[in-house]
């Protein structure tokens, strides 16, 4: 995240969205099986949601909601503010 706040102009707004959820005992689990449901439910088979949630939980790191706050403010952005969340997903505006 730094590297991007160096790269923004002063004052420029930054919109970054991803998976945020929490990670306590069997969180990751309980979001990651929402996501799951919440594919099956939008028509994807349910193998491919299980091959899904496999893959997640394997390859991509998750941050809590507090934590990818807290990056954006050592990063050095200002104004952190939670304008979306949708199941496993959470999105931020900052500034620069």
């Amino acid at each position: 995240m730094a590297q991007v706040h160096r790269r923004l102009r002063p004052g420029a707004p930054f919109v970054v969205a991803h998976f945020s959820f929490p990670q306590g005992e069997g969180e990751r689990d309980l979001w990651l099986s929402r996501h799951a449901a919440f594919l099956v439910t939008s028509g994807i088979e349910p193998q491919q949601a299980a091959k899904a949630w496999v893959a997640l939980d394997a390859r991509l790191h998750i941050l809590t909601p507090e934590e990818d706050e807290a990056t954006l403010r050592d990063a050095g952005f200002r104004g952190v503010s939670l304008f979306y969340t949708g199941f496993a997903f959470r999105g931020w505006v900052v500034t620069a």
